[in-house]
């Protein structure tokens, strides 16, 4: 009686067992079925998916529509010195380097003294001024003299004439000489320190060279200093030539420097190039920066966003930036085709404002393109 029950419980529970695995296997058939019936297909060059799938990727669409477009041009270029708050401070003369005041990085105001030049050919210039000043004021008072004696019938006229013509020729050179120390030292040179010339400032700025150091002896070519005022710099940007219609004297750009995108710098449109490099099919752009913060240096790689002003009246087919993706390298975007399809369509871009893109061929106005979900539906034409 034992051994009965016994197996009569045993075949009790390989039934519950053979049930749980029958009801485990028949819900596994249903879930997959149900993922199944959920993926995306593609039929006929277009992309079916359910309902259920729209919603779970949350796709949303938008119509292709017609407007004017203002371009913004993107751009990358390089900071450089406006040349008009820029010097170069030359030595004019050739000495020794007898003292140097100031160094690259100081800010230094216009008639500053940066350094002194000990000049024999000044010296021996200078030297000549003084002998010939003592010469001209003899002569002076000699054909003072002459001219008083010939008044007095003390003196002839002829020997009058002779010293106001001495006096003329020692005037002449006096001024012969004093040029020439104004064109060796360009007014910077100093009467009380004899062959000592002084290189100045000549605008208010930052030294961003210095090619001289104390005891130093230099040639009158030599080129000192450099400095910049680089509270006014400038950007070199190379716009492809499809964009350079667009863009005028005075449009407004967004300068961001690489290194510190965090600090949008605004300037203008200073210049646009009237030549083509026809091999980066580009022209260079000038824009006019104010850097009175000092976020920009001179070499400084940029990026920049030019708002063009300009658009012309025609009106321009326009999706959401948002709707393009690229598919092998094509711009692509994602055509509705019926409630639950959509095409994927090949698109040729024209310019943009930053929201919406120009299309030039691929799409109509009215069209539906998908703008949310664009990732998940490139996805599946690599499934």
């Amino acid at each position: 009686m034992s051994r009965r029950i016994k197996w009569i419980g045993a075949l009790s529970l390989g039934a519950v067992l053979i049930f749980a695995i029958a009801m485990v296997a028949a819900s596994e058939k249903e879930v997959t079925a149900a993922l199944t019936s959920d993926v995306p297909r593609v039929e006929e060059g277009r992309i079916v998916f359910s309902k259920t799938f729209a919603e779970r990727i949350g796709l949303t669409s938008d119509v292709v529509g017609e407007a004017p477009l203002a371009p913004i041009v993107s751009a990358v270029g390089m900071v450089t010195f406006d040349p008009r708050y820029v010097a170069r401070v030359g030595t004019r003369l050739r000495g020794l380097i007898r003292d140097v005041r100031h160094y690259e990085g100081e800010v230094v105001e216009k008639g500053t003294i940066l350094a002194e030049i000990d000049s024999p050919e000044l010296g021996e210039a200078q030297a000549q001024v003084t002998m010939l000043s003592a010469q001209a004021e003899t002569a002076r008072r000699d054909a003072a003299r002459e001219r008083s004696l010939v008044e007095r019938n003390l003196s002839t006229i002829r020997e009058a004439e002779e010293a106001a013509t001495e006096e003329e020729s020692y005037r002449s050179m006096l001024h012969a000489a004093t040029q020439k120390v104004k064109a060796l030292a360009g007014g910077n040179a100093d009467a009380r320190a004899l062959g000592v010339h002084y290189l100045i400032a000549p605008l208010t700025g930052t030294i961003v060279e210095r090619h001289v150091t104390k005891g130093e002896l230099v040639d009158g070519d030599h080129v000192a200093f450099l400095i910049a005022d680089l509270t006014h710099l400038w950007v070199e940007l190379d716009v492809f030539e499809r964009s350079l219609a667009a863009i005028r004297v005075g449009d407004q750009v967004t300068v961001r420097a690489l290194a510190r995108s965090g600090h949008p710098i605004q300037g203008r449109v200073a210049q646009v190039g009237a030549v083509i490099d026809p091999a980066t099919r580009s022209a260079a752009v000038r824009i006019e920066v104010d850097n009175t913060e000092g976020h920009l240096r001179p070499g400084q790689a940029v990026d920049a966003k030019i708002q063009a002003a300009h658009a012309d009246d025609v009106k321009s087919t326009l999706v959401p930036a948002a709707a393009v993706t690229f598919v092998d390298g094509n711009p692509t975007v994602f055509v509705l085709d019926g409630e639950l399809a959509v095409r994927p369509t090949q698109v040729t871009l024209g310019d943009t404002n930053g929201d919406m893109k120009q299309v030039l061929s691929g799409v109509q106005v009215g069209d539906r393109v998908v703008v949310r979900g664009v990732f998940e539906l490139k996805s599946e034409l690599f499934r």
